[in-house]
This record gives structure tokens, sequence and C-alpha cells, in this order.
């Protein structure tokens, strides 16, 4: 809860405004041709368990330790790759800044801001140099440390984002793989 002096609005003026560097890595969002088989490695590698899915074509997992909603995605493609890192922010406020700092450095190939249905985290995602995508987050659901969160699979239509702008095409595109070049 913010708390702010009588007299004094919420809102910083732009002058005052601080760079946005996030407090830690959230997730990946990596491609796999097989989602179920990856998950399954995931499970019987690492102990991850499916917090939430779509068909075959994308799988969240968290750590039974007590983690965010995902601390893996897994999302079908024709091979692999590095879809994108989640980097948590303290606010809603610093995915917007996050954004503004990103386009004042020249990344302005992105996505958002919007809120996700899967894990119900805000968001925005900028380009990075080299076709991967970093996510600037907030607010991600929690699994607690020993909760059974019951996975569900989602249709579709409802498993991407809740408002936001329409995802750009380039958006899903794996450019790790040779014919996206």
């Amino acid at each position: 809860v913010e708390t702010v002096p009588l007299g004094m609005g919420k809102s910083p003026a732009r002058s005052a405004v601080k760079p946005v560097h996030p407090r830690r890595l959230s997730h990946a969002l990596i491609f796999s041709p097989d989602v179920p088989r990856a998950a399954d490695f995931m499970h019987r590698t690492v102990g991850l368990k499916t917090t939430d899915s779509s068909a075959d074509i994308i799988c969240f997992m968290h750590a039974v330790h007590g983690s965010d909603h995902h601390v893996m995605g897994l999302v079908k493609s024709e091979g692999p790759g590095l879809h994108h890192l989640s980097w948590d922010t303290a606010s809603i406020h610093e995915v917007g800044l996050g954004m503004e700092q990103m386009l004042q450095a020249g990344y302005t190939k992105g996505w958002g801001v919007g809120r996700h249905v899967l894990g119900s985290n805000y968001f925005y995602y900028v380009q990075d140099p080299w076709g991967s995508f970093c996510e600037y987050s907030h607010d991600i659901d929690h699994v607690p440390a020993g909760f059974d969160w019951p996975a569900k699979d989602h249709p579709v239509e409802d498993s991407f984002y809740v408002w936001g702008p329409t995802p750009p095409d380039y958006f899903t595109i794996n450019t790790e793989l040779p014919s996206s070049s």
C-alpha cells in the first residue's frame, strides 16, 4: 500500500522518475517442439509441477518450495529457443516506467501494457537485440510451499491476456529457428 503525505499526488513528476531496475528474475519461457515431453522432463529432473496449461501449446510450472505461479513456461514451436525472460518489478507503475525507459532507449518493438490470465500478472514485453523478449512483470500469482495447486487445462482463447493491446504478429515467432531469418 502506497502512502503519500496529504497535499501530494501519488504520481511523481517526469523529472523525478528514477530508472527501473527489476527486483529479481521471475521466470523463463522457452520454445519446445513437444511441450508435454518437456514438461515431463522438468517434472522428473527438477521437480517442477504443472500450474496451468492450454492444450499441448503452453505449460506453466511452479516450484514445490513456494514460488511464483510459474518459474518455467514451455510454449510450442518447431524447435527449441528462448521466448522471454521475465523480470519482477515493485509495481504496475514500474512496469509502465520500464516500458518508457525501453522506448526512450530505442527499443520500440514490444507488447503491452496488459494483464495475463494465467499468472494474473501485469506485463510489458520489449524485444531484445537478439530477437527474444524481456518482460517487465508485476503481481504474479503465488503458489505457497506444499500447496497442491489445482492445475487446469484452459481453452486457448482464455489463456493469454485479459486486457491490453493485440499482440503484434512477431510476438510468437521463434527467432532461433533457421526459417525465421
